[in-house]
């Protein structure tokens, strides 16, 4: 193996970030408590039967926890504990602040973050040196300004680290760590990806012709070494047409902030989706947002009414202050407002308890398009949330079959409400509603949605797979 040269082994060690204002026992006591009262899944998680299991996990983070000298360690151990819950939606993240604040404020807020002291011609210098993993280089996302080099930094969670080596320099400053890889097979990483205001996402990552691809989080694009790689203009959504039989629709996201581009693609290409038989629809690494941005598909997918299960809310105080929130939101119509206003009066008279009566649910859809007359959907295990919810309520069509892998199951507990931690620089997300299909065995997290016909690494083009099985329906 090929030796760092010794100056560029001491750019690569992590520099020490200044000590916790905070005690990190002091947070992890309180997301215990926090949790322990208010998720709405926590009772079906922790129960008699692995309650010895539960406490040996949280002993041993205890231990761990209370050597954290950083924020950046601290909120990545208490994150790392609460992954026991299985559940995508109980969520840790570093506190940022509005655009509106002053940038010296914002740059004294993550001035403890993790840096690696590094610029662009010694991370080329590096980078030069034979013997470097592929998936080393310096890269550039689209459309941004966000520019890393990506340099192995080996420590018990990662393989890889990127460092900043230009960004907006108010809420990410050169040197700090942007992301880290964790290599789980050759060119597929686990990652740990932090967003603008330095929450944390983990994502799955894959490595293949100079791009490298988060779920959820879209692809990065190597600069250096090798001819840079860089698309004219990403598309989030897009439209192909196979062949005179069949279409692909990508649909990587339901987040809802790009919900229109979808709304847009649907409707501009109406008349192509209403003559063509076939339909495949790739939903691999959706890692969900909200559904309503897949209700412009449901008219070209669903065959009739789709049927699911109620849901019910936990009532707590903390829990009662989302639904007062939402009350006084004038984001909301009147009749939404009055909704969360009743929902709260119903939690105030049962404290400790679950809102709403269970059973079954229908929605009536009558709006269905007459072609394609067959839709393979494609799934894996990074299909999450209300990418769930719409393979949930797709299978249900007699026109529609599911390919791939078994869905993450994230989807059983939802609603989120977000509390501060009282130190103020990390926040927690978690569920607050329940679904019915839990107490009738149907539950889904932890197991997912499985498809029809399961596909494995070895079929390595699952679309024209589909597009083959397709056909072979039409004929």
């Amino acid at each position: 193996m090929n030796k760092i040269t010794p100056f560029l082994f001491l750019f690569l060690l992590p520099t020490l970030a200044s000590a916790q204002s905070c005690p990190c026992t002091e947070q992890f006591d309180w997301l215990r408590q926090k949790l322990a009262l208010n998720y709405s899944g926590y009772r079906d998680k922790v129960t008699p039967q692995n309650q010895a299991e539960f406490d040996r996990h949280t002993a041993g983070f205890q231990a761990k926890i209370a050597q954290a000298q950083t924020d950046t360690a601290c909120l990545r151990l208490m994150a790392e504990w609460a992954r026991w819950f299985r559940d995508g939606h109980v969520q840790l993240y570093a506190k940022g602040g509005p655009d509106t604040d002053d940038p010296a404020a914002i740059r004294a807020r993550y001035a403890t973050w993790e840096k690696i002291a590094l610029t662009e011609a010694e991370a080329r210098v590096y980078l030069d040196q034979p013997g470097r993993d592929p998936v080393e280089g310096i890269y550039q996302i689209a459309g941004g300004n966000y520019r890393v080099a990506l340099v192995r930094n080996t420590t018990p969670q990662r393989d890889f680290a990127a460092v900043i080596l230009n960004a907006d320099s108010v809420w990410w400053m050169p040197g700090q760590v942007k992301f880290e890889l964790k290599q789980s097979e050759a060119g597929k990483f686990k990652a740990r990806f932090f967003m603008r205001d330095h929450s944390e996402r983990n994502p799955t990552a894959s490595f293949s012709d100079g791009k490298l691809e988060f779920t959820e989080l879209g692809p990065w694009y190597k600069q250096y070494p090798g001819t840079p790689n860089m698309p004219a203009k990403p598309q989030i959504f897009t439209l192909a047409q196979l062949d005179s039989q069949t279409l692909l629709l990508t649909v990587p996201t339901m987040n809802e902030t790009v919900r229109l581009e979808l709304d847009s693609l649907v409707n501009a290409n109406s008349a192509l989706l209403e003559r063509t038989p076939n339909l495949i629809i790739d939903c691999r690494n959706n890692g969900g947002g909200s559904d309503i941005t897949f209700y412009p598909l449901r008219p070209y997918v669903y065959s009739g009414n789709v049927k699911g299960y109620k849901g019910q809310i936990y009532s707590t105080e903390d829990n009662i202050q989302k639904y007062d929130r939402l009350r006084d939101s004038k984001d909301f119509p009147k009749k939404y407002r009055r909704y969360f206003a009743g929902m709260a009066r119903k939690m105030r008279r049962n404290p400790g308890g679950y809102v709403g009566k269970c059973g079954e649910t229908t929605q009536r859809f009558r709006k269905v398009k007459p072609f394609p007359k067959h839709v393979a959907i494609l799934i894996n295990g990074n299909c999450a949330s209300s990418c769930e919810q719409f393979v949930y309520y797709a299978e249900q069509s007699n026109r529609v079959t599911l390919f791939g892998q078994n869905t993450a199951g994230i989807m059983d507990y939802g609603n989120l409400h977000n509390l501060d931690f009282p130190c103020g620089k990390f926040g927690l997300a978690y569920p607050t509603s329940r679904s019915c299909r839990v107490d009738i065995g149907k539950a889904i997290d932890g197991t997912g949605i499985p498809p029809d016909v399961r596909l494995n690494e070895k079929e390595k083009d699952w679309v024209s797979f589909a597009k083959e099985y397709l056909k072979s329906k039409t004929q």
